[in-house]
């Protein structure tokens, strides 16, 4: 089987490269989202900011044509996509633009996906030539940019040792209160919408909530929780809510840690975890100014000193679990 990677990290280096050259804000995400391999911004520093979606596709010319297939559930009014390609006999490098007009025009595949031909003789008809990325098309993209809706974000972070020690935590609590009271294996999306009744005070209208699951593959929460629910669902107050959910073989706390730092100037911020880990990072936030809304431990069985707002984790996982509110 070939491995594409190489080629896929050339063509978004080459892009990346292209967009500082007409001075776009260009930022990598830690997870792709929808598609998303870089991410455009208006401005960094600014606590709302518009921003498009990047996707960046790398082919090889050869004697026969090549293809792209892009998810028709991907391509929105915040999508971009570069296609960058090398011919391999010359080495000549090409890269191309386009945006959900263009795209919309592609052939659709039985699987729900746009697809493009592309082909040595191809990209020098008057189709592909109009798209090569240079300062018309820059111009374009800023246009683009320029007409994106700004909208309200808040991100919930959750660390997945966290979230399985506490919800352990809380069975336990419970069955002894409730000896004879069953409880039920909780599917993630309830879980998140529950700590989302409770704890999100960043009160706005019609936002975007993304959350990410930050679950290590040496403590999996398959065996607590049911990954078979819906990962994009609208919230009770009519927010729009995404769920990501990534394993990983380090420290849990070091990705969440990663997020943060990506996030913090421009969401606001629900973090679910209770290890000291987070103190110093959490300290640095709070003389920033920052406000994040904290859910843990009661500080009674707290593992960390926080200076922020919080809440407590086992209220929104007792009626997860399947408690009544009268049973809490």
């Amino acid at each position: 089987m070939i491995d594409n990677k190489p080629l896929e990290e050339q063509a978004e280096n080459y892009i990346k490269s292209q967009l500082l050259k007409f001075n776009f804000n260009v930022l990598k995400p830690t997870y792709d989202q929808y598609g998303s391999d870089l991410i455009l911004l208006e401005n960094k520093g600014a606590k709302k900011t518009r921003f498009l979606n990047v996707q960046s596709k790398g082919r090889t010319l050869k004697n026969e044509s090549t293809n792209v297939r892009i998810p028709k559930d991907y391509v929105n009014d915040n999508f971009v996509l570069f296609i960058y390609l090398i011919t391999e006999k010359t080495k000549e490098e090409n890269l191309f633009l386009f945006l959900k007009n263009d795209i919309d025009d592609w052939t659709l595949n039985s699987k729900n996906e746009y697809t493009l031909s592309i082909s040595i003789q191809g990209i020098k008809n008057e189709y592909f030539i109009e798209k090569v990325f240079d300062s018309k098309q820059a111009e374009k993209l800023e246009k683009k940019l320029q007409q994106v809706e700004i909208k309200d974000y808040t991100t919930l972070l959750i660390d997945g040792v966290f979230l399985r020690n506490a919800l352990i935590k809380t069975q336990n609590v419970y069955s002894e209160i409730w000896p004879d009271k069953e409880f039920i294996k909780p599917d993630l999306k309830t879980i998140v919408e529950q700590i989302l009744i409770k704890y999100d005070r960043f009160k706005t209208d019609k936002k975007i909530v993304n959350c990410y699951v930050i679950e290590s593959s040496y403590h999996p929460l398959k065996e607590l929780v049911s990954f078979d629910c819906q990962t994009s669902f609208i919230s009770k107050h009519n927010n729009q809510v995404n769920i990501f959910k990534n394993e990983t073989d380090s420290f849990v706390s070091f990705e969440i840690v990663d997020q943060l730092e990506r996030l913090i100037n421009n969401d606001n911020i629900i973090l679910v975890a209770d290890d000291i880990i987070y103190e110093s990072v959490l300290k640095g936030y709070k003389e920033m100014g920052v406000e994040i809304i904290m859910v843990l431990f009661g500080k009674q069985g707290r593992n960390m000193f926080v200076d922020f707002r919080w809440g407590d984790i086992i209220y929104p996982l007792g009626i997860s679990i399947g408690l009544e509110h009268h049973e809490l």
